[in-house]
């Protein structure tokens, strides 16, 4: 797929599941969905997703990355509540490049300490799409396997903390993972890892 004809399937992949729900901003707004914009920055990793997951012990590969995202969650059961996601992100070092993804995601807020912290986990999976394929593992990656890392599968582990005095406001730890899944998606059978922090303000 060029890159000139590649049409960033994270972006499709969210609108045609918000079509399908028939969900509009304002509809979210009148039916009491919850809504959520986040904010993020990190560093990739030099390491398989299993080591990259340790946030303490994975090497930076001294490649960052900003990123921005759109949350929607129009189901929920308990706890539980899932919806979509759709993100943009800036890669720097070496030939700077953006991502784009969209997905699924799903988030458990039952998680509580004394009424005072909540800890959510939550876990998006999508698909992602790049401009240009990453310097470091990515490329590297790339190259063993003769495949193409523009197109790959999206798998966002997530960690949010919230305080009772600013419920709205989570802080958050998320793996940054794209893969090909075992050769599923462009010959990929790994492709880059990143561990970022941010913000996120639901409404």
């Amino acid at each position: 797929m060029k890159a000139s004809t590649a049409i960033p399937l994270a972006l499709l992949l969210g609108a045609a599941t918000m079509s399908l729900l028939g969900i509009t901003d304002a509809q979210a707004q009148n039916n009491d969905v919850d809504q959520a914009v986040f904010v993020f920055g990190g560093a990739m990793v030099d390491a398989d997703m299993l080591h990259a997951a340790n946030p303490f012990g994975a090497t930076s590969a001294d490649l960052p990355i900003v990123g921005l995202g759109y949350q929607l969650f129009p189901a929920r059961m308990g706890s539980f509540k899932f919806g979509l996601e759709a993100g943009l992100a800036g890669r720097f070092g070496g030939h700077p490049n953006a991502e784009f993804w969209g997905g699924l995601v799903g988030r458990y807020d039952g998680f509580e300490i004394g009424d005072a912290v909540r800890i959510s986990p939550a876990f998006t999976f999508g698909i992602s799409y790049v401009t240009h394929t990453q310097e470091g593992r990515e490329r590297q990656n790339e190259l063993e396997h003769n495949g193409d890392a523009r197109t790959l599968f999206y798998l966002g582990p997530e960690l949010n903390l919230s305080f009772d005095t600013i419920p709205d406001v989570d802080f958050f730890w998320r793996l940054h993972h794209r893969s090909g899944a075992w050769g599923t998606l462009g010959d990929m059978h790994g492709a880059s890892n990143a561990n970022v922090i941010g913000v996120r303000l639901n409404f």
